[in-house]
């Protein structure tokens, strides 16, 4: 291939696992992963998307043991989204525990600038926990959204589950919270493992101990289980005659059928949200490029023209746009194109590497590795790129993210 796909940047030209089981791999280890109508409110429409406008909003702590915990998860869940400011606690003026909307003070929530308000119950019981959790519009003293949720001690689920209605309730969309990011890091050892966490990154765990180097996961479409790819047994790469192609396998690893046959280098397959076709990577046109083609096989359709160098792409969960990595001049950018074609969109910009995108459940956001801070690790970003937050701590050369389908 005179060099065209360079083996650098943690096997970013290696090939990436695809969703339901459709790899260009050789050894596939499955890592299983327990995994564990609101009313529309009067400002909707005026929130119309992250970075666009900063929408006021305070999250009381809830009356209960772990009240500070779940407003504090609400909290970073909105202050990700882009689309809301969240009001310092420590200006807060009311500090009562009503939840019903004729007993709240709002002329105190007004006072502090919120325009929204988040208030609710905590409750121990026999089996584990009922959470109750309301959502009010501050102007017009109603409430807009409420749930009750009873579980285990899965507090931070029905945290996340709470935000996304939220989203809902008041830009007219679910959120992305109740969803899993995985990725491969090193924070655990010498070699990269597999990771995941919510978004909030309290539960950070490793999910694999090869003891080996494991990259690329990739959920399946259920969200309770990980393909990923392996150096336990050398090769991670499945050629056939020399040539490295796309492939559709069984989930125990046999061949379907082949996808591409070409002598190009064919890797990192993508499926389109309806499973008929597959975003990838091929340096075919004499350089690495993106590529889109039918699941049954036949002439791939070229998706990318900017660029000398582009690579991972990702099909959107809604299914009108392909995200991937461009190098720009020594680094490489997250770009956006539309799945139809067209110009594509910058994203990322900043110092560093910014690669591996991949959408969030809702379409509306993106998680990539960067390394901007020095050593790689996990950010997220709106797909215009205005609104743009670092997701994993210190430590780990994270890379290689993989966002999950909402876990329900």
């Amino acid at each position: 291939m005179g060099g065209a796909l360079e083996a650098t940047h943690d096997d970013r030209r290696s090939t990436r696992a695809a969703l339901a089981w459709l790899v260009a791999l050789g050894t596939l280890i499955f890592a299983l992963v327990a995994l564990v109508v609101p009313a529309r409110a009067q400002v909707r429409g005026t929130i119309v998307g992250p970075g666009a406008t900063s929408y006021p909003i305070a999250v009381s702590p809830l009356k209960g043991a772990d009240g500070d915990r779940f407003a504090d998860i609400v909290a970073r869940d909105l202050d990700l989204s882009g689309f809301f400011k969240v009001i310092d606690r420590g200006a807060y003026i009311e500090h009562e525990d009503p939840v019903a909307a004729d007993a709240i003070n709002f002329e105190n929530w007004k006072t502090v600038g919120a325009l929204a308000l988040v208030k609710g119950t905590i409750e121990r019981a026999s089996d584990g926990v009922v959470v109750e959790a309301r959502l009010f519009d501050v102007v017009e003293r109603k409430q807009l959204a409420g749930k009750r949720y009873r579980t285990g001690e899965d507090l931070r689920r029905i945290a996340h589950r709470f935000a996304d209605e939220i989203m809902l309730a008041l830009t007219g969309e679910r959120g992305p919270f109740d969803s899993k990011i995985a990725f491969a890091s090193r924070r655990g050892g010498r070699f990269k493992e597999i990771w995941a966490m919510s978004l909030d990154g309290g539960d950070l765990r490793a999910v694999t101990h090869e003891g080996l180097i494991a990259l690329a996961p990739s959920w399946s479409p259920d969200s309770r289980s990980l393909l990923l790819t392996s150096y336990r047994t050398g090769n991670p790469t499945l050629e056939s005659g020399g040539q490295t192609d796309i492939a559709l396998l069984d989930p125990s690893g046999q061949l379907i059928r082949w996808v591409t046959r070409d002598r190009a280098l064919d890797v990192s397959p993508s499926w389109s949200p309806d499973g008929r076709s597959l975003v990838f990577c091929s340096d075919r046109g004499g350089g690495p490029q993106i590529y889109t083609v039918s699941a049954d096989g036949g002439e791939p359709h070229r998706m990318s023209y900017s660029g000398n160098y582009n690579t991972s792409p990702s099909w959107s969960p809604k299914g009108d746009r392909i995200a991937y990595a461009s190098r720009i001049g020594r680094r490489f950018q997250v770009f956006v194109i539309d799945a139809k074609g067209g110009d594509a969109k910058q994203v990322t910009s900043s110092p560093g590497d910014n690669e591996d995108p991949s959408w969030s459940p809702d379409g509306r956001y993106l998680a990539f590795s960067s390394t901007r801070d020095g050593s790689g690790a996990i950010y997220m970003s709106d797909a215009s790129g205005a609104h743009q937050k670092r997701l994993t701590p210190a430590g780990g050369d994270d890379s290689n993210p993989s966002w999950s389908r909402w876990l329900e």
